[in-house]
């Protein structure tokens, strides 16, 4: 009787052993799908927009005061980036089960007190650790961060505790496959246009509309001018005189916080000197070309043909061009000089062409005011095709509203189903790698018998 007591005693704390080893795989599992997702989102939409994100990597560059590290942003923006996702995609895998824990702690013990800093001092808005998709206030990512570090905590105790999706032969295929794909998306975003667009400034935006109401007259700027070498400050309500030797240099928009969309959108403001003429490009009815170029000291040279292929075919339809930039007068001359180029520049502020511009430089279509096309000019047609007018041709887009989701569904597919292929056929694939490594392993023992019997 005694015996068949211990026995069931054992029984129950197996089974209560059992029911908590159950219950804490089911919390590992499901703290890696929490963990991985927010990686893969967090380094996919940077992955999306490279350029985006270097503008925001410049900002805390500029912050710190290394500013001479700013022309690595571009590479600091993609690696960051691809680091990022891979490892979401190998938490959410459970790949590598004790390194990657242990890259998520060192990752998160960087950006989490950096996040604070962000956080107490608040040198900029908004952190860009989802780029454009999600915004979120710097207090916000603070705390966001801090539940991935208890849930980190986690991975690196238990993570071992529960078996990878893949065996660990394959799990190089899938960091392999992974790293690929983050690398194709951030070439597409930045040699041609972010596969998904986040900001505002999306094809069947209507401008007018968004004009409308949101005080475009009211934005508030400061005007460099430069005498004898001296740069000075004026507002709009004092700005001196030529007369006395003063010349215009640039204007710069002052910091406002951006709340929304609709807000981004009311910076949309075209200077022509003082005049702003934004009503006057918007309101045309029809077809009208913008091109626009951040800093035109640093505007591609292999766009120039293109350029004056499209401002040479709006003058033979009379479409109205516009060549927009916040640079100086002295440079936009010097690139007219260098070019060819025929048109006028406008002005427009620094920070909303980066919003609507991910290249240097960049075109954007409108009709009737709203935006039907935008993108790089060499994503324009050839000049064989510039042979009749916008109306019978098919080039310059669609003024349907931009649709988010279907382009996030095809980037998953295209992410997950070959993962799943492997998946299903891992037994093959495991074979190949197996018979792969077997070959290596037979040639470099022959080499090294045959280097020994020449000894």
């Amino acid at each position: 009787m005694a015996n068949e007591t211990i026995a069931t005693e054992q029984e129950c704390v197996r089974d209560t052993a059992q029911c908590r080893e159950r219950w804490l795989c089911a919390g590992v599992i499901a703290v890696r799908v929490i963990v991985g997702v927010t990686f893969i989102v967090s380094g996919g939409v940077k992955l999306i927009d490279p350029e985006g994100t270097m503008y925001k990597i410049e900002e805390y560059l500029t912050v710190v005061g290394l500013t001479s590290l700013v022309p690595l942003s571009l590479v600091a923006s993609v690696v960051l980036s691809m680091v990022e996702f891979v490892i979401g995609v190998n938490t959410l895998l459970g790949s590598y089960r004790r390194v990657t824990p242990v890259l998520l702690a060192v990752f998160m013990g960087v950006m989490t007190p950096l996040t604070l800093y962000l956080a107490i001092a608040n040198p900029i808005h908004d952190c860009g650790c989802f780029g454009d998709a999600i915004v979120l206030t710097n207090w916000q990512t603070f705390w966001k961060n801090v539940v991935l570090v208890a849930l980190v905590c986690v991975l690196l105790r238990y993570n071992k505790r529960v078996r990878s999706l893949f065996h660990p032969d394959v799990q190089s295929l899938t960091v392999l496959f992974a790293l690929l794909y983050a690398f194709i998306v951030a070439w597409m975003g930045y040699t041609y246009q972010p596969l998904i667009d986040f900001r505002p400034y999306k094809p069947g935006v209507d401008l007018r509309a968004a004009l409308d109401g949101n005080g475009v007259a009211d934005r508030e700027y400061d005007f460099i001018y430069e005498r004898e070498g001296e740069q000075r400050v004026f507002s709009l309500d004092n700005l001196p005189s030529a007369d006395d030797g003063w010349r215009f240099v640039e204007r710069r928009e002052r910091a406002v916080p951006q709340a929304d969309a609709n807000e981004e959108l009311g910076h949309f403001a075209i200077y022509d000197g003082d005049e702003n003429v934004t009503d006057r490009i918007v309101g045309h009815d029809g077809y009208v070309f913008i091109m626009f170029s951040p800093d035109i000291r640093k505007a591609s040279d292999d766009e120039v043909n293109k350029i004056n292929e499209l401002y040479d075919y709006c003058c033979e339809y009379g479409y109205p061009f516009y060549a927009v930039s916040p640079s100086s007068p002295r440079a936009t001359e010097r690139w007219l000089e260098d070019t060819g180029g025929e048109y006028s520049f406008y002005f427009m502020d620094k920070i909303t062409i980066r919003t609507i511009a991910r290249n240097n430089p960049y075109v954007l279509v409108l009709k009737d005011g709203v935006i039907c096309r935008k993108g790089t000019p060499s994503m324009l047609p050839d000049e064989s095709k510039l042979n009749d007018c916008v109306e019978n041709t098919d080039w310059p887009g669609t003024v349907k509203p931009y649709e988010v989701a279907p382009r996030v569904w095809w980037l998953v597919g295209v992410l997950l189903v070959p993962l799943l292929l492997l998946l299903a056929t891992e037994r093959a694939a495991l074979f190949v790698v197996r018979r792969m490594r077997n070959f290596y392993r037979d040639r470099k023992a022959k080499y090294e018998k045959n280097r020994g019997k020449q000894k």
